[in-house]
């Protein structure tokens, strides 16, 4: 139960870093990733969570949309490509000193005891 919370929370907090890497390899479906993040995560997002960030990254010029027989196929342009390598190394950079701080504070309690 714990790790679905935290699952659904980092789902919910770092949402574009996970469509943008969903995207940054192939042209997707909405649908596709509502299900890869379903399968990957355990959290299921409503079409009403996803497309509005889709929108939002079109918008921005993150993403392209294209039709494929009446459905919406979402790709990265090369503007999204770019702030995804961006993002992504402060992302790293950032669960890099979580995972750190976690660690050095383990390590201190443990010696404590």
């Amino acid at each position: 139960m714990l790790q679905k919370r935290i699952n659904e929370k980092i789902v919910r907090s770092f949402l574009d870093v996970i469509v943008m890497t969903i995207l940054n390899g192939t042209p997707t479906h909405g649908y596709d990733i509502i299900a890869t993040i379903h399968k990957e995560f355990g959290t299921l997002l409503s079409p009403g969570t996803l497309y509005p960030l889709l929108h939002s990254l079109e918008d921005n010029g993150l993403i392209e949309s294209s039709y494929d027989g009446g459905r919406i196929i979402y790709e990265t342009t090369s503007k999204g490509k770019q702030s995804f390598e961006s993002t992504l190394s402060a992302f790293n950079s950032a669960f890099g000193k979580m995972s750190d701080f976690v660690k050095k504070w383990n390590e201190e309690i443990i010696l404590q005891i």
